[in-house]
């Protein structure tokens, strides 16, 4: 059988629109905080993150810094130590020099013709020397030779007079001899010779 029920249902209270809406409205602002913390969150941690490279940025810069001061400082005292191994090398080079002078002039001496008596070195490479030769041209010759070296720039005859050595009659000479090195030579063109 069936059975049919006339009674009115038990009506539900209505809930209004307002309160719908109003609940609607608290978990939309629910949801949007929820969202603006979780960012705030996650933008604090990356913040943090940022700030963490950063700090390590600016310990790694100011190791680099004291690095490159040291570096500089290095290259100042290379420098240094460049321009007094060029002053050594230089004084090395002239140090060489009177010897130079003075081997010139011996290599050029004709044998048995000619006879220094004394020889004097000033610092500013001018050689005085005196002596004796056989004759006029023997010392013309030897002076003709000394104006062809390298290593002499002129040659000054002072005076030259006869004079009596051992029964003979020698000419006695006093010259200046202005010394002037050639660059290019080195001490090996000394020892060939």
């Amino acid at each position: 059988m069936i059975k049919i029920n006339l009674l009115p249902h038990a009506k539900r209270a209505k809930t209004s629109d307002m309160e719908k809406q109003i609940m609607l409205f608290v978990l939309l602002i629910i949801v949007l905080c929820s969202g603006i913390l979780a960012a705030g969150i996650w933008t604090q941690g990356k913040t943090s993150d940022l700030e963490k490279l950063v700090e390590e940025k600016q310990i790694q810069r100011q190791m680099l810094l004291s690095k490159v001061g040291r570096v500089n400082q290095l290259q100042k005292e290379l420098e240094g130590m460049s321009s007094n191994i060029e002053a050594i090398k230089k004084i090395r080079s002239q140090q060489q020099l009177p010897v130079r002078y003075i081997h010139e002039m011996a290599r050029r001496l004709p044998e048995e013709s000619i006879w220094f008596e004394s020889l004097n070195l000033s610092r500013n490479a001018l050689l005085e020397v005196s002596g004796v030769a056989l004759d006029n041209q023997v010392f013309a010759r030897y002076v003709d030779s000394l104006r062809d070296s390298p290593f002499i720039s002129s040659v000054n005859t002072q005076r030259t007079s006869r004079r009596q050595v051992a029964n003979r009659n020698l000419i006695e000479f006093l010259c200046q001899i202005n010394a002037g090195p050639e660059e290019s030579s080195s001490m090996e063109s000394v020892d060939e010779d």
